[in-house]
């Protein structure tokens, strides 16, 4: 492995890639929630404009709050040292 750096560390060297690398899951993920709506709404099983007319219920928007907060706290933890990291996952699970 080079011990090359592109922007000035290899900390920021990581943390660029890390952001490629999230853009590029983010994108499959929109380009298949697109592909979902469409064959859904090509086969009548999704009015096209019911999901941005949806009026999340408490259950669903806890449930999305928690997904949220997990997602965030795996992506922004994952430039913290063990330490942190492994207090962070010990403290979800009391949770």
């Amino acid at each position: 492995m080079s011990d090359q750096t592109y922007l000035g560390s290899a900390r920021l060297d990581d943390l660029a890639r890390m952001v490629a690398e999230l853009t590029s899951e983010l994108w499959i993920l929109k380009d298949r929630t697109l592909v979902l709506e469409h064959l859904l709404a090509e086969r009548g099983c999704l009015d096209p404009a019911a999901v941005d007319e949806l009026r999340p219920s408490e259950e669903l928007l806890a449930r999305l709050r928690r997904e949220r907060e997990a997602l965030v706290g795996r992506v922004f933890g994952a430039v913290l040292d063990s330490d942190t990291r492994v207090k962070a996952a010990v403290a979800a699970l009391d949770a």
